[in-house]
């Protein structure tokens, strides 16, 4: 048995989670959370805070008048 050609494995890349992106978008401006992956209230870059349930809470009209999310 060759010990030598082992195959060898790297070990994933952690991220902070203010590194991943929040999905939450203001309802009123469409802007998107500034916060990073979290949990609770969302705030935009003009520092209003925001409730929601991810997507349930995103009208349909909302995405008539602002185009749909990517």
């Amino acid at each position: 048995m060759d010990v030598t050609r082992q195959r060898t494995r790297e070990w994933p890349v952690l991220r902070s989670a203010q590194e991943l992106d929040c999905d939450g978008r203001n309802l009123r401006s469409d802007e998107p959370c500034v916060l990073g992956y979290h949990q609770g209230p969302h705030r935009d870059e003009a520092g209003d805070e925001w409730l929601d349930d991810g997507d349930l809470a995103r009208p349909d009209w909302l995405e008539d008048s602002f185009g749909k999310r990517a």
